[in-house]
């Protein structure tokens, strides 16, 4: 299966009256649908028996899906709540009845990056991707054409006349659909309709309807079953405490996300310093041999849980860090590491999270060396003014998992991709991992052993002979964005 690091996808599908056959073959769609920032927004007709669909959603703990109810006199209508439902930067419109027989998601949204402009489309109906602003732009579908019946093509057509180019990718299929070559909804429409259809003078639709009411009876944003989900999760790991039901319920604006392993030395001091500045707190330990998980304790402390370790994993930890993070409600959520601390005297995230078009935020890492009150001068070309500098927070979009082929020094956030929004905060880290002598020959003989690829070189690790300065000497000016 294909991925990218963020679809940033809404998958709009009005059901009708194929509720029972969807849900009958969503296990043929459920990989296609749990990636990287997609949504799927189902329109229900509001007299429909949804029981058995919500019961089917629940057991998807990894699918982002809003379902809403209404009266609609055709699917284009339907179509047009779905596309005001949406909050991704892409729509995809499906058909009901359609099954993927390749990974149309995947090849129509690579084209439209690499083609601004345009919106995409397969060899079938229902198969139509498109940024939503174009959708905006145009009014959505004329409501006075069903979708499957000329409605889509008019769509396209006016599109077309507000310069957003057709990108016709064939061998992007869906079936069961019907071709685009197919004229069989041609011949039953009235000449005077057809010619209005195919050949729009406007871009912008007159729609006939007047927007009704509508009921949400699902949205992934609310997590409604998010205290059933998450135990479900849990459940098959060594151990997980949870001190209430409530966390469930509340809504975080920072939630810091721990990976540990045998820290029992400083678990304590970094729990500390986090809740000073974060909201809450996740906690997944990696099967540590001393007592990290027992003295694991903080008031802001949502839920710890504790895995099997079969091996260094450090991509697999933070992955199931951010499926348990998926189940709560956050504005954000930041990487600390459990031998990392804040610098009071710099941290600014609350201001920046107050940034609307900012999604990932750097914060400054210094190296502690031979003191707590010394740090090494970092001159690698990942570091400023002696300083590394690392992504790792990111606003909450969804469940979100990292792609990164790499086992180590990958990105930490899961979606650092060239379209988002990225700000350098004037926060500051210390970091002990290289505090002692010990601990960097440690350090230098676990990297020997992991990093088989030999990504980077170790060496400088061992290194006596480098810049010391005082921490007290770093200021304000030194974490300036670039």
């Amino acid at each position: 299966m294909k991925q990218l690091p963020n679809f940033d996808l809404s998958i709009v599908v009005p059901l009708g009256d194929r509720l029972e056959s969807f849900v009958d073959s969503l296990p043929l769609r459920t990989a296609y649908y749990e990636r990287n920032g997609i949504e799927v927004v189902l329109l229900v007709d509001e007299e429909a028996d949804c029981r058995s669909l919500l019961a089917c959603i629940r057991k998807y703990l990894f699918i982002s899906w809003k379902v809403v109810a209404g009266s609609w006199q055709n699917s284009a209508v339907a179509y047009n709540e779905g596309i005001c439902q949406s909050i991704k930067t892409y729509i995809l419109l499906m058909f009901p009845e359609s099954l993927f027989q390749a990974d149309v998601i995947y090849e129509l949204r690579v084209r439209l990056d690499e083609y601004p402009l345009h919106y995409a489309i397969g060899f079938s109906y229902g198969c139509l991707m498109v940024r939503k602003e174009y959708l905006d732009l145009v009014g959505g579908y004329d409501e006075q054409f069903d979708a499957p019946e000329g409605g889509e093509e008019n769509l396209c057509r006016r599109m077309e006349l507000a310069d957003i180019h057709r990108l016709y990718y064939p061998d992007a299929l869906l079936q069961p659909g019907e071709s685009r070559l197919s004229e069989t909804w041609e011949q039953s429409v009235p000449e005077d309709l057809l010619y209005e259809m195919l050949l729009p003078i406007e871009s912008k639709a007159d729609n006939r309807s007047k927007p009704g009411s509508v009921k949400s009876l699902y949205d992934w944003q609310e997590h409604p079953y998010a205290n059933e989900q998450c135990r479900e999760y849990l459940s098959v790991l060594k151990q997980f405490d949870i001190p209430s039901d409530v966390v469930f319920e509340k809504s975080y604006p920072l939630i810091a996300l721990i990976p540990t392993y045998n820290e029992s030395e400083r678990i304590t001091d970094c729990l500390r310093s986090v809740e000073k500045y974060c909201d809450g707190i996740i906690l997944l330990d990696d099967d540590s041999q001393d007592d990290t998980y027992e003295m694991a304790c903080s008031d802001k402390l949502l839920l710890k849980a504790k895995k099997v370790r079969t091996e260094f994993n450090d991509k697999q930890n933070r992955n199931m860090l951010l499926d348990i993070a998926s189940f709560f409600k956050a504005g954000w959520f930041i990487f600390i590491d459990a031998d990392e601390r804040f610098d009071d005297r710099f941290v600014d995230l609350r201001e920046v999270m107050k940034i609307s078009n900012v999604d990932i935020i750097g914060v400054y890492i210094a190296n502690l060396w031979n003191s707590t009150d010394t740090y090494r001068f970092m001159k690698d070309p990942y570091a400023k003014n002696g300083l590394w500098l690392r992504w790792r927070m990111f606003r909450d979009k969804g469940r979100m998992q990292i792609v990164n082929q790499r086992k180590l020094h990958f990105p930490s956030i899961p979606y650092a991709e060239k379209n988002c929004n990225f700000f350098e905060a004037k926060t500051l880290l210390l970091h002990l991992g290289y505090l002692s002598q010990n601990k960097r020959k440690y350090k230098y003989d676990f990297y020997q052993i992991e990093d088989k690829d030999r990504i980077l070189c170790y060496d400088d690790i061992l290194y006596n002979d480098c810049d010391i300065y005082y921490v007290q000497d770093i200021s304000s000016s030194m974490l300036d964005k670039s």
